[in-house]
């Protein structure tokens, strides 16, 4: 018999959201470490992040091609064991890679967060400090709900045990989705707030909120799947369950993917450079005054603009070059061993005159 509709429409979708997440991470790696030589913690707890969503996807594909998405009737013993044992380690799987995920968003908004902004730098934490809590108390439940531990997949075979009651796993299941749902959304408010400050053009301000704002698109997922959170109780568990296990893979892939999104600015750059297209976010031509603006987020991100002025008269020429250029440096925490914290501004002035000129 084959593995059914359900199971087969699980393997593809872990498939697919699986390698879309390991291209974003493999790129934001090789941005990190290559080009901007930048690595930073961020970039460690999302490697973590994707590595547990790996061994979650692999068991969610082991698990439908052993038992998950098909009817008990349909099932061995042995298959429904190997299929349960599959979900059990999904469980604590999915919590470790949402944690990494969580934690490694929030250090990269602490990246960006001047060090005396104290208060969006103390919510941060709050969030950060949450997302670990939440997520460590869903997966020690999820992992010790039965006893003895093995009695969640050994029932199958007609073993002796307990486990708590479903509902209980259902409770904890609503509270830990609506948590996740509020601090991705509070990961997405923060850098409206924290840009607002920042000494920016309101057009590059406006760009720049959606990028550092990506990470919340995984909690989409969150509340899609919340419609499901009670087919835990169903007696068809593994059968029943399948929706639930398709949005988890699909909010793992999310926050990772989105997660690594900001942090792809430079390789834009160094593709659009290569094709010769438009690297800037805006530009402006005006009569004797020509400017551009560039932005780079995600590691050491740089934001350079520079205008030639010309004036000119009978009895003298000079040329009047200003550079500007925004850091967006390292904080301490997030990237390690960084020395300079926050943002600066550095201003350059060169005038020229030619000969015979004055000022």
């Amino acid at each position: 018999m084959g593995i059914g509709h359900q199971a087969a429409e699980l393997i593809q979708i872990e498939v697919f959201f699986l390698l879309m997440a390991w291209i974003a991470v493999i790129l934001r790696l090789h941005i990190r470490l290559f080009i901007v030589k930048a690595f930073g913690w961020d970039d460690g707890w999302m490697l973590f992040a994707q590595l547990m969503h790996t061994l979650n996807s692999t068991c969610a594909i082991g698990g439908a091609l052993t038992g998950t998405g098909r009817l008990m009737k349909d099932l061995t013993p042995g298959s429904m064991m190997m299929a349960l044992r599959f979900w059990w380690v999904c469980y604590f799987a999915y919590c470790l890679s949402m944690i990494g995920a969580k934690i490694s968003v929030g250090l990269s908004l602490l990246r960006y967060t001047p060090i005396t902004q104290k208060l969006f730098r103390c919510i941060t934490h709050v969030v950060i400090y949450t997302s670990v809590v939440m997520g460590m108390i869903y997966g020690l439940l999820a992992m010790f709900q039965c006893s003895p531990v093995d009695y969640f997949w050994t029932r199958a075979l007609g073993a002796k045990g307990t486990c708590i009651s479903m509902d209980i796993i259902i409770a904890f299941t609503y509270a830990m989705s609506a948590i996740f749902a509020i601090c991705d959304f509070s990961f997405a408010l923060l850098p409206v707030f924290l840009i607002k400050g920042l000494n920016m053009s309101r057009n590059q301000k406006f760009a720049l909120i959606p990028i550092l704002s990506m990470a919340c698109i995984a909690s989409s997922a969150v509340l899609v799947r919340l419609a499901y959170v009670p087919t835990f109780r169903d007696p068809e568990f593994l059968f029943a369950t399948v929706p639930i296990a398709i949005w988890s893979e699909v909010e793992m892939s999310l926050a990772i993917t989105a997660g690594s999104l900001p942090t792809l600015r430079p390789l834009y750059k160094i593709v659009a450079k290569k094709f010769s297209w438009k690297t800037s976010f805006f530009s402006a031509q005006k009569s004797g005054h020509a400017s551009k603006a560039t932005l780079t987020v995600g590691g050491s991100a740089l934001s350079r603009k520079q205008s030639d002025y010309t004036s000119c008269s009978e009895s003298e020429r000079k040329i009047v070059t200003v550079d500007s250029e925004d850091y967006v440096l390292q904080n301490q925490g997030p990237m390690i061993g960084a020395k300079l914290m926050g943002i600066t501004q550095t201003t350059h002035i060169h005038v020229d005159l030619e000969q015979g000129g004055k000022i």
